[in-house]
């Protein structure tokens, strides 16, 4: 009988992983705005993000200690992350909004339009958390982007159960970039120059 019981438990377990995946639609309620909008709450179509930027939307993995790490520039084959965050997935929507080359399209305020805005990994089984990341156009220094809030994975959308739902701001009002890219210090600048030259005059003499 304890024989049984424990192979009823182990097929058991190993049906809730193999059914186990990620199923979460990442999408806004309300709306993006510039980052020097005075407020987040109106319709004005001169404070709307992709109005006046192509915006860069990613999803991304936090890693295993559960922590958003910073940006990192040199690290854009990898989406400008750093540690060991992951970016799941991406959208590049062009000023005055339309396709994300993702098959979804949103407005000038990042409002949905069109196409499957639910990102799915049907073998991922590992709790964690994600967060999400919003760039007035592409990463650089000195730009505006917007980071939100870690949220908890629900690994259990198998099954036809609904995905997870993600929203990025709030049911009645909408967010704005309010954090920048750090621009190197001059210092730093000379340094990085100086490394590229000595790197140049090795190449030359190699």
């Amino acid at each position: 009988m304890k024989k049984m019981i424990l192979a009823l438990g182990a097929l058991l377990m190993a049906a809730a992983i193999a059914s186990a995946s990620v199923e979460m639609t990442w999408t806004t309620q309300y709306g993006a705005y510039t980052h020097d909008s005075p407020d987040v709450t109106g319709y004005d179509d001169q404070w709307a993000l992709a109005g006046s930027y192509a915006v860069t939307w990613q999803l991304i993995y936090a890693g295993a200690n559960n922590l958003i790490d910073p940006i990192d520039l040199g690290n854009p084959l990898g989406g400008w992350v750093s540690g060991d965050d992951a970016v799941w997935a991406t959208r590049s929507i062009p000023q005055g909004g339309g396709s994300a080359g993702d098959g979804t399209a949103w407005n000038e305020w990042l409002v949905h339009v069109s196409g499957n805005a639910t990102y799915v990994d049907t073998t991922w089984n590992t709790p964690g958390f994600v967060y999400q990341r919003v760039y007035e156009d592409a990463p650089a220094p000195g730009s505006w982007y917007y980071e939100s809030e870690l949220v908890e994975l629900d690994t259990s959308k198998g099954d036809g159960a609904p995905p997870q739902r993600f929203y990025i701001d709030e049911l009645n009002s909408g967010f704005q970039p309010n954090l920048t890219i750090p621009i190197p210090e001059p210092a730093t600048m000379g340094l990085l120059g100086l490394g590229a030259l000595v790197m140049a005059l090795r190449r030359r003499r190699a």
